[in-house]
């Protein structure tokens, strides 16, 4: 079931009334309930799997809890990782290998035909996977106690509104918040509505419309112009912003409203200063999984500059085959793992730059570029593709380029909207947020910002006649 479909528009309002009217011991029950309802409306055996995920995690945690020695616990977490891991290896990069080898014996000159398999992927194994193992290994750790509890622990692991794109979210934070009781609250409700509208106007107002522009030219690439490609890669760069941030404030506004507090996921990150200070503000709730559970345990920065660059290329290239089942995927994350390493290795300046905002601006623009560079193989068909777009974007900056099929009105309302995302996200670079600037307004005048709001998204949405919901960009990994 997808955020900006018409059934959460009735599923959602539903739970959250029956929600608040059952006694508070059962409240987590319905919510349970309710999460697994929300999951299996896209394929419902895959139910199996997510709750194959929990119970194997939830017993090697008991295990962990109930060993006499180190060495027990230490081969009930691994047992518990490999399980799950292999799993997830099995869905995700099945084909992915077996094509790999294919070429490799095409290469060396083997005569080999690798069977052709096509396994569905099911939608978000990748976070919940990520945030069943990190419960796992904080029980290991001595972070957390195990929760005895089964069907408690399943709602951590299923809980809807980050279930299938995240935040991934910590146990120590969202165990017990799930199972907790919590009544109706008016200004929790506001708060989580208009983090919602934020959330809705991101995806069906800015990145379902941007992403009519990236297909044309991205789908016909070869034909397009260096400006076109150019322009495109910026506007997907908006519009994956747009459509993860859109998804991970909706679930935020949603979890809110329940009387759950998610974690930020995203922090203004076109604002970044450096590439490092990027994927500290672009999904963060991933960042710091692969920092504490990756990075810090290979030895973070310890051992000098070349361990530093060791740990964060092994970091990287795994973020990159977490993301997705292609070398292009790989490269994208080896290139940021790159980026970093030569920033770490460059000296610092010994001196307060004479222009600091002038400097800090030069930074921020230098990033993005990099960012961008990095966007575009992320987004390409293919690593080959992305190749050959960057050296069309050199080669061919003005041919004729393509019809991309984008009225004026289309580009005129999409740059609106651009406009007004960058306001928005300066505001919250300058520490404010909306509910901020908007609390100080005339009750009257604040009902209508809103009702405007609302009215925006549906207007200049592109729900409509015939609208089909399009999936958020990161469902697919």
């Amino acid at each position: 079931m997808l955020f900006n479909s018409f059934a959460f528009l009735i599923f959602f309002p539903t739970v959250t009334l029956i929600y608040f009217l059952l006694p508070a011991r059962i409240q987590w029950v319905w919510l349970l309930v309710m999460s697994y309802v929300f999951y299996m409306n896209w394929h419902a055996e895959y139910a199996l799997l997510m709750a194959a995920c929990t119970i194997i995690t939830h017993a090697c945690s008991l295990l962990i809890t109930g060993a006499k020695t180190t060495r027990g616990r230490r081969a009930a977490m691994w047992s518990g990782i490999a399980l799950n891991i292999g799993m997830l290896a099995y869905f995700k990069y099945t084909g992915f290998l077996l094509d790999t080898i294919q070429r490799v014996c095409d290469w060396i000159g083997i005569e080999a035909a690798m069977p052709k398999v096509s396994i569905l992927l099911p939608v978000g194994i990748s976070f919940y996977v990520f945030q069943a193992l990190s419960y796992m290994i904080d029980v290991y750790k001595g972070r957390v106690k195990a929760e005895r509890n089964l069907f408690k622990y399943a709602l951590f692991v299923s809980f809807f509104p980050q279930l299938v794109a995240g935040p991934i979210e910590r146990s120590s934070r969202l165990l017990k918040q799930v199972t907790q009781e919590h009544r109706f609250d008016w200004e929790r409700t506001r708060q989580g509505l208009l983090i919602m509208l934020l959330g809705f106007f991101e995806k069906v107002v800015i990145a379902d419309r941007a992403c009519m522009y990236v297909d044309a030219i991205y789908g016909s690439w070869i034909d397009a112009s260096g400006a076109q490609l150019a322009l495109a890669t910026f506007v997907f760069a908006v519009q994956d912003l747009c459509d993860f941030a859109g998804y991970s404030h909706i679930a935020i506004g949603t979890a809110k409203i329940l009387g759950v507090e998610l974690m930020t996921n995203f922090r203004q990150p076109y604002f970044a200063h450096s590439v490092q200070n990027f994927w500290a503000r672009w999904h963060i709730s991933l960042s710091t999984w692969f920092r504490d559970y990756i990075y810090f345990p290979l030895g973070a920065g310890r051992g000098g500059k070349f361990k530093q660059a060791r740990n964060l290329m092994i970091v990287y290239t795994v973020s990159g085959l977490w993301h997705g089942a292609a070398l292009k995927y790989v490269a994208w994350g080896m290139l940021n793992g790159v980026f970093q390493v030569i920033e770490g290795l460059l000296p610092q300046p010994k001196h307060k730059p004479r222009f600091p905002r002038l400097d800090l601006l030069l930074h921020i623009l230098w990033t993005d570029f990099l960012i961008l560079i990095t966007m575009l193989v992320f987004r390409a068909g293919s690593l080959s593709s992305a190749l050959g777009m960057l050296a069309r974007i050199a080669t061919a900056w003005n041919a004729p380029g393509i019809e991309s099929g984008f009225s004026g009105v289309q580009a005129l309302c999409t740059g609106v909207c651009f406009v007004i995302l960058f306001l928005i996200e300066l505001i919250h670079e300058k520490r404010r947020t909306l509910t901020e600037i908007t609390d100080r307004l005339p009750v009257f005048a604040r009902g209508t910002l809103y009702l405007l709001g609302v009215l925006a998204v549906i207007v200049f949405g592109v729900w409509g006649p015939g609208y089909t919901a399009q999936a958020f960009i990161y469902f697919q990994f």
